[in-house]
């Protein structure tokens, strides 16, 4: 039997609208786009692996309940059917068929769905755990409490890590203390990094600019280069986690990516 990632999918989870410069630091400021967040669901011999858990499903209808003046800053656009149970069932799946959960970090828009995962191991950097619970007041606003104080099963990571066969951690920090990307090499060889926020946009990648929101513009210029290099020697693919012009190219469930 073959060990390892079999499959890739792409679970979209709703779009925010943002201001360009919070991806690229002091890039058109004041321009928004909208920008595309999703779960990536890997289809693994040990059974099924969730990187990331989007927006809150709450906010379709109590946005504010769910995101607090958040929900006006950067406004969430969602639908029911973006909620990850929706988008698992597309492919015969349900909250209880996922064997792990890894998060790259700890913010508003890759937690929202974690309360539903009580059951499995929560994969994410110590560094990072540790800040989203007590952050620094000025950058405390994309943690939000509501979205990780529940009774979840926390695996922390100190570094970088292999977490099943195939699928490694890279401590990535920058965006956030603790950010961590994802590793993914399926079993006919493709390999893939999800970088989570180290890299949101591909022009991040091409124009060498950080992000403008970073708790260190230093590490995180470090963090894309390493990514970069990471991505040429082990012969990767880089999918960025915010960027519509890649989103929207890409294969979505109930297609597979790869």
């Amino acid at each position: 039997m073959t060990m390892g990632v079999e499959k890739i999918y792409i679970l979209p989870g709703g779009l925010l609208d943002i201001d360009r410069s919070i991806f690229l630091s002091s890039v058109d400021m004041g321009q928004m786009i909208k920008a595309p967040v999703y779960s990536v669901l890997l289809m693994h011999s040990q059974g099924p692996i969730l990187i990331d858990l989007g927006l809150n499903p709450d906010g379709v209808k109590e946005p504010t309940r769910a995101w607090g003046a958040r929900a006006k800053l950067i406004k969430p656009h969602l639908s029911e059917d973006d909620d990850v149970r929706e988008r698992l069932k597309e492919v015969g799946l349900s909250v209880l068929d996922i064997k792990m959960v890894i998060l790259t970090h700890m913010h508003w828009d890759h937690t929202g769905a974690l309360r539903f995962f009580t059951h499995c191991p929560i994969v994410v950097q110590r560094d990072e755990h540790r800040f989203a619970f007590s952050p620094d007041p000025f950058i405390s606003a994309p943690y939000m409490p509501n979205h990780f104080q529940h009774p979840v099963n926390y695996k922390l990571m100190d570094g970088d890590g292999l977490v099943a066969p195939g699928i490694s951690v890279i401590k990535t920090p920058g965006h956030t203390p603790g950010h961590q990307s994802v590793l993914v090499r399926l079993a006919d060889g493709k390999a893939y990094i999800f970088p989570g926020d180290a890299i949101p946009l591909m022009e991040n990648l091409t124009r060498k600019i950080p992000l403008g929101n970073v708790c260190s513009a230093k590490q995180s210029f470090e963090s894309l280069y390493r990514l970069e290099h990471l991505s040429h020697l082990l012969d990767a693919t880089i999918i960025p986690s915010h960027d519509l012009a890649v989103f929207e190219k890409m294969d979505k469930v109930p297609e597979a990516l790869a």
